[in-house]
């Protein structure tokens, strides 16, 4: 296979925005379970690749064979993988960096003068409305 199709083929996923917004909306969510992401990202990644080569088939009237098409299944299924971990490692770090800063930098006096969150909140105010509306 010449270099200048699979740099084209795998430039070419790089570019689509399908790519981004699968790889973030997967990656997005930490307490989902590695194994499960990853079934996700590559599931992802073959419809992507799939849809992605039947549109330069179809669409653009290209003439491909079946290895540059398994080549852009391939490039489509690898680079959602390596962005979904990507999105899904950074986000990770990000939140673990932010719940250590918030924990070292709170003061004494700061944790006082939160209030504590009331379990029957929702409900009080469910109620609130009735009353509203009965005396309407």
């Amino acid at each position: 296979m010449d270099p200048l199709i699979i740099k084209a083929i795998f430039l070419g996923t790089l570019r689509d925005p399908i790519l981004w917004i699968l790889c973030a909306v997967l990656g997005w969510q930490t307490d989902r379970p590695l194994h499960k992401l990853l079934w996700m990202l590559v599931a992802g990644g073959l419809f992507f690749g799939l849809f992605r080569g039947l549109v330069y088939r179809y669409g653009f009237d290209e003439a491909l064979t079946g290895d540059t098409f398994g080549m852009v299944i391939a490039s489509a299924t690898l680079l959602t993988i390596a962005g979904g971990m990507a999105v899904f490692g950074l986000r990770s770090a990000w939140l673990a960096r932010g719940k250590a800063q918030e924990t070292v930098g709170k003061g004494e006096s700061q944790v006082a003068r939160t209030r504590p969150v009331r379990a029957d909140a929702p409900r009080k105010r469910r109620n609130d409305d009735r009353a509203r509306k009965r005396r309407s």
